[in-house]
């Protein structure tokens, strides 16, 4: 048998090269021999079982030894620790103590390691006491590992006092602060941090501190200071790590540099990773630029990169703002193809995809097949009801998410009081409003107070809107002030109207949707002197009317209308089809809605404008290119006018067709003549 030196250095270099079956052979080899020589190259042994993830044997190996010593019981911690097994390894350290045995600087740090891992911060406090106990307080090792315990468990002011704490402090140190406080969404602390450890001197910067800042620059969207960390990472020769090549594709897109970040990510050319590609897809999403997104998948497929769950579900989301089914759902097959259909974020995002592809009854069917719904799942859920106007099925659903354990936040509660206005729920909403940071903990925002102003004033208590909005503690934003606006259009009150206009002109000079509304407004009341003001004033502005477009997907093209747009090829057919609904619209009782048409015409000439809005000329075109049993899906990028939601319900029953429209507020189910909004929208 070789010296328990020679195998002790045989067994080392096993474990540093990961072969565990070299590593079982020679143990075998060893118990036919009559078993392992002695406790030291048991020790080994152990260490090489665990950093070859087998914590099984190296367990077995350990609970057979009959002389453990202090490398023994260290081995075992830290193994168990590396391998994701924080209880053993707690375990272990009890059993070790309770043996008599005093830790080690590095069976304490393995046994902080595993309460940081665990999530315990009790735990990991103990185990401070224990180190300051046994003189370990001073020690650099035990403090960087109590410092990520701390800031791991969220409670940053214990980090930054043990951290201030340490006689001497290293890269290691200085970059578990930054780290913590990145991850904890510190952000402007991180980047303090920082530059707190360039101005200590005789710190070496590593690739680990510059992707921690980065990390934080992603967050603040701090570009300029990302950008002077690049440099940095030149000057370093660091630009082909993998860890910083992310990092900075990362810290570019969140920045919304797409040149930038794709300019990084392509330099590496075939070291590509999927982080980089998704961080990339994340970007191009986040700047609405779906074309971006999908060529960026496709080059990673080409270099054989392969999709993870952050890559689907960034390409799913995509989909959903866009509002591509068919893209939807051959991501879909793809996800099911790989198997990451369990992930809860993908789940999440595939609820949430077709919800705003207009498919409510596949995204509950998904939701229903998500074993352990997160809080992303119930929010998606919540969501797709909230914008299919399902008031009641959404505010249950918040009660399963309650009941279920999962803790709501900020944006639960936005869409719990979008269904609360789309459905008129006005008393429960004002509940949930209330109860928000009383029952929940949750501070409401800006988001939640325009919610509220807009439920009062979609249910014409228009006061009770302007006392609230008087109540608050901050201005409202752009969407509460519009959605006030639209609401004295609705109800009549120009006062207020003309009020809430001057509040949106001030914060969005440029948008020509509050000029469109006061003119309706005008014209709704017949104050057609008051239509020439706003128009005047428009055109003083230089401020031109959105355009209303409408588009369908048929044949996998999107076909996209204008108001009067005569450039479709079968614009012919479609004119055809419009004549013929007209007329069978008319027997069926049609009557044009004409207030809302913003010109002082007859109303013979106001009703036959009405007849070529672009969401009318799209579903004409579906009509006549899609088959009878298929639903009609039109998507609008302005709302849908009174006059063409009430025709398209008698159109819904005329052509026994469910037609489904997605405006820029929410969606519209049309069938047999009704609406699932119940005309309350």
């Amino acid at each position: 048998m070789k010296e328990p030196s020679v195998l002790a250095q045989l067994i080392q270099s096993y474990a540093r090269g990961r072969k565990l079956n070299r590593g079982k052979q020679l143990h075998a080899h060893l118990i036919s021999l009559g078993g392992v020589p002695s406790t030291f190259v048991a020790n080994h042994l152990v260490n090489m079982y665990a950093k070859c993830g087998d914590i099984h044997h190296a367990a077995a190996l350990f609970d057979g030894m009959t002389n453990r010593n202090l490398v023994s019981w260290s081995a075992m911690i830290s193994g168990f620790s590396q391998n994701g097994q924080a209880l053993e390894a707690l375990r272990t350290f009890s059993l070790m103590c309770a043996a008599g045995v005093r830790p080690t600087e590095f069976a304490f740090s393995s046994a902080i390691q595993a309460s940081a891992s665990f999530g315990s911060l009790a735990c990991g406090r103990q185990m401070h006491c224990s180190s300051v106990k046994l003189g370990f307080d001073d020690d650099l090792f035990v403090g960087s590992n109590l410092a990520e315990m701390y800031a791991g468990c969220g409670s940053l002011v214990e980090a930054r006092l043990v951290f201030e704490e340490m006689p001497w402090k290293d890269e290691v140190s200085w970059t578990t602060m930054i780290d913590g406080y990145a991850k904890n969404g510190n952000f402007e602390d991180a980047l303090r941090a920082f530059k707190e450890m360039i101005d200590a001197g005789r710190i070496t910067i590593d690739q680990h501190a510059l992707c921690s800042a980065l990390n934080a620059c992603a967050g603040l969207k701090a570009y300029g200071f990302g950008r002077s960390l690049q440099s940095s990472v030149v000057k370093l020769g660091l630009e082909s790590e993998t860890f910083i090549v992310n990092a900075l594709t990362d810290m570019y897109a969140k920045a919304g540099d797409m040149d930038g970040a794709s300019s990084v990510a392509k330099k590496v050319g075939s070291d590509w990773n999927v982080v980089s590609c998704s961080s990339l897809i994340d970007g191009y999403v986040e700047m609405n630029q779906f074309e971006g997104a999908l060529r960026t998948y496709v080059d990673c497929r080409r270099q054989g990169t392969e999709p993870n769950e952050f890559t689907f579900s960034s390409m799913i989301k995509a989909c959903a703002n866009q509002a591509v089914l068919e893209q939807g759902t051959q991501f879909h097959a793809q996800v099911i193809k790989t198997s990451f259909d369990v992930d809860p974020y993908v789940s999440s995002s595939l609820v949430d995809m077709y919800g705003k592809c207009g498919i409510l009854k596949r995204s509950i069917q998904l939701f229903g097949e998500i074993q352990h719904a997160s809080d992303a799942a119930w929010n998606s859920m919540v969501g797709a009801l909230a914008h299919h106007g399902r008031g009641k099925e959404a505010v249950e659903a918040f009660h399963g998410m309650v009941t279920g354990g999962c803790k709501p936040n900020h944006i639960t509660f936005v869409n719990l009081l979008m269904a609360c206005s789309h459905s008129g729920l006005v008393e429960s909403g004002l509940e949930y409003f209330h109860s928000m940071h009383k029952t929940y903990g949750v501070e409401p925002g800006e988001e939640h107070y325009s919610c509220v102003i807009d439920m009062l004033a979609r249910a014409g208590r228009l006061e009770e809107a302007r006392d609230f909005i008087g109540r608050m503690p901050f201005e409202p934003n752009a969407y509460g002030w519009c959605s006030l606006l639209g609401a004295c259009r609705t109800h009549g009150d120009v006062e207020l109207g003309e009020f809430a206009a001057e509040k949106l002109m001030k914060l969005e000079p440029g948008n020509t949707g509050i000029h469109v509304l006061l003119s309706t407004m005008y014209a709704s009341m017949g104050h057609w002197e008051d239509v020439k003001t706003a128009r005047k004033l428009m055109r003083d502005s230089r401020v031109k009317k959105l355009p209303g477009f409408s588009w369908v997907d048929v044949d996998n093209k999107a076909h996209v209308f204008g108001a009067d747009d005569p450039s479709h090829p079968r614009i012919k057919e479609i004119h055809e089809k419009l004549g013929e609904l007209s007329v069978k619209l008319s027997e069926a009782g049609y009557v044009p809605v004409t207030a809302s048409v913003a010109s002082n015409l007859e109303e013979g000439s106001r009703g036959r404008s009405l007849h070529h809005h672009s969401e009318r000329i799209a579903v004409a075109f579906a009509l006549i290119s899609t088959p009878p049993t298929k639903p009609i899906i039109v998507k609008k990028n302005l709302r849908i006018c009174m006059d063409c939601h009430s025709a398209i319900k008698l159109i819904s029953q005329i052509e026994s067709r469910e037609i489904i429209v997605r405006d820029n507020a929410r969606f519209h189910h049309f069938a047999d003549g009704m609406c699932s909004c119940g005309d309350y929208w």
